[in-house]
């Protein structure tokens, strides 16, 4: 169980291995672009909402209406599978180059691609489809 996501990742365990990383790393983007640690996303969405300016409201905003959405797509049975793991393993790649959040914009569009690519990653493998179509550039 991540309890800081707020979800129990199942399945194949080099494919929740990959997704649990990359979900590490996102969490660490929300605490290093923040710096502040909460228990779970929703604490720390509700704690920042009340410090941030208006700008960072509405990147706050948009995580906390896509959470729930996210929540669902990381509730699946990860299959073993080359293609969703090198798919995760990319997302892995350019999200943990933004780490130190030394250019907080660049860390914010990693979290907004997270919240945009996992679900998309996910729905593309149920569907069956390739590498290729899945279009990683």
């Amino acid at each position: 169980m991540d309890k800081w996501w707020g979800v129990t990742l199942n399945g194949d365990e080099r494919a929740v291995k990959a997704l649990s990383e990359l979900m590490d790393i996102n969490k660490t983007l929300f605490e290093n672009l923040y710096k502040v640690q909460t228990d779970t996303i929703e604490e720390l969405v509700n704690k920042l909402y009340e410090q941030v300016p208006d700008y960072e409201k509405k990147f706050l905003k948009y995580v906390n209406e896509q959470l729930p959405n996210l929540k669902r797509y990381l509730q699946v049975e990860l299959p073993y599978s080359a293609q969703l793991i090198s798919s995760i393993e990319y997302e892995i790649y350019i999200s943990s180059a933004e780490i130190e959040c030394e250019y907080p914009f660049d860390a914010r569009d990693c979290i907004i691609t997270f919240f945009q690519r996992a679900p998309e990653i996910i729905d593309l493998y149920k569907e069956g489809l390739s590498a290729e179509q899945i279009n990683l550039v």
